[in-house]
């Protein structure tokens, strides 16, 4: 959940402080690699669902104040859009039926937010992007009063020069857009997961799931309209990499420069010597804190994203925070694209021969935007050299490595089962999210009101994506 600020504008001294306790952070996180500081504990993981607050249309409400009074939970918290909202879970151990007790927590969670909006003649949506949210709804009046979405907002600009922030995406049609703001990136709604990994076998775990971001972008894929185009399968990547564009000399969101090689620090180092300071506020906090190492990271926004946590007894842990993946048409499909995920990446980082030797970052870096842009039927360069359609490849070779993969975890059986067959079935059906709305849009002759509805309804069914209509 994001950290709230106090200030919304800062001075050329707030910028020189935080630059020295980043410095002295940065030193003391240096030797934590170097000592093994981290905390050793087994495989955990939590996630971060992003969702829209909508009327009886399908169209968005920018009111969700009194909803989340409504709701009442810790951990349902503001997003960067009043109409936007964000539900959290309590991380679970993996092997046993750790992930089992997180989908009953997001389930709950689920159903009593739709019981509220309810309530207030509202419905709650889980999508990539809306259909119906248009352009001009993208404004700082729709904003959340949160202040640290007003300071990343000038502070962009500000580095910007006070230039707008420009989108264009081609796909099967092309938008331009233009905005003073971050607005944009309201748009993308997305599922996060946070994968808890010892230090010791992080560098093999990020680079796993490097790898594997081009299956869990394009089997997730749930994005393909935005503001009536018909874009990329999963247009989120591209809106967001634009959204907060600070022009400075690398992108802070990226897919990355290269794969990791000795630890996670060096991606820290990386945002640390090559990133620009967005939000300069000083804590009075101990180093061993990391406040501004976080605060720092917390304004980059790798596709897989290293993050500094902290035990109940102080000790740090470390996390790598997984990040293509839309939100989800359904709660099944959401808890089958998480067991993938983990799946796929456990079997990948624990394979006696490193898949990052095989394959190299430049290929992954092409696999994942191909797949962002063309889902299944993106090529896609496989460990062996060769290139193969992504649906194919899925099917015969990625899905049943990540089966060995939620096998290895422990992960519960009926859970695989679950997988395996919601996987299975939106392979071989070609059906994700993005496919089932590029076809209903042509049915309802481009009216994304209807699409919106239509998908509504089917997401109320509960029934997962591969099995709607």
């Amino acid at each position: 959940m994001g950290q709230e600020i106090t200030a919304k504008e800062f001075s050329d001294e707030d910028f020189a402080r935080f630059r020295t306790c980043l410095d002295s952070e940065m030193k003391l996180l240096s030797k934590w690699f170097s000592n093994g500081t981290f905390c050793v504990d087994a495989l955990q993981c939590g996630l971060e669902l992003e969702a829209w607050l909508v009327d009886l249309d399908g169209k968005p409400v920018p009111d969700n104040r009194l909803f989340l009074e409504k709701v009442d939970r810790e951990w349902v918290v503001p997003e960067l859009a009043k109409f936007n909202f964000e539900l959290n879970v309590k991380p679970q151990y993996i092997a046993g039926a750790g992930l089992v007790d997180m989908r009953s927590e997001i389930r709950s969670t689920w159903e009593h937010c739709h019981e509220v909006a309810s309530q207030l003649d509202h419905r709650i949506v889980s999508i990539g992007t809306l259909p119906t949210v248009t352009d001009t709804m993208l404004c700082v009046k729709n904003m959340s009063s949160l202040r640290r979405y007003a300071a990343l907002t000038e502070q962009v600009l500000r580095q910007r020069g006070g230039r707008a922030i420009e989108l264009r995406i081609d796909g099967l049609d092309t938008l331009v857009s233009s905005h003073h703001d971050l607005m944009l990136e309201a748009a993308a709604t997305s599922l996060q997961v946070h994968l808890k990994v010892p230090a010791a076998v992080s560098k093999r775990y990020y680079n796993a799931s490097v790898i594997a971001s081009a299956f869990t972008v394009a089997l997730a894929a749930n994005a393909p309209i935005l503001f009536g185009k018909r874009l990329w399968d999963d247009t989120r990547i591209s809106v967001f990499e634009q959204a907060v564009d600070t022009a400075g000399p690398e992108p802070r969101v990226t897919f990355g420069a290269d794969y990791i090689h000795h630890s996670l620090f060096e991606i820290f180092e990386r945002n640390h010597s090559r990133h620009r300071i967005l939000l300069p506020e000083v804590q009075n906090t101990s180093p061993d804190q990391m406040t501004h190492v976080r605060m720092h990271n917390g304004t980059i926004w790798h596709w897989n994203r290293p993050l500094i946590g902290f035990e109940s007894d102080g000790t740090p842990h470390l996390r790598i925070e997984h990040r293509p993946m839309s939100a989800s048409p359904s709660l099944n499909d959401l808890t089958a694209d998480i067991v993938f995920y983990l799946g796929l990446t456990h079997a990948l980082a624990t394979s006696k021969l490193e898949p990052e030797s095989q394959l190299p970052f430049e290929a992954v870096k092409r696999n994942f935007y191909a797949a962002a842009q063309h889902g299944f039927a993106a090529p896609n360069q496989w460990l062996d050299g060769k290139e193969y359609v992504l649906a194919f490849l899925a099917s015969d070779r990625v899905l049943p490595l990540a089966s060995e993969g939620m096998v290895q975890l422990g992960i519960d059986a009926e859970l695989i089962d679950n997988t395996v067959e919601i996987l299975r079935g939106r392979i071989e059906s070609r059906q994700n999210g993005a496919a089932w709305q590029r076809r209903k849009i042509i049915d309802f002759e481009g009216d994304v009101r209807q699409l919106t509805q239509a998908y509504i309804q089917n997401q109320s069914s509960g029934h997962p994506i591969h099995t709607w209509e």
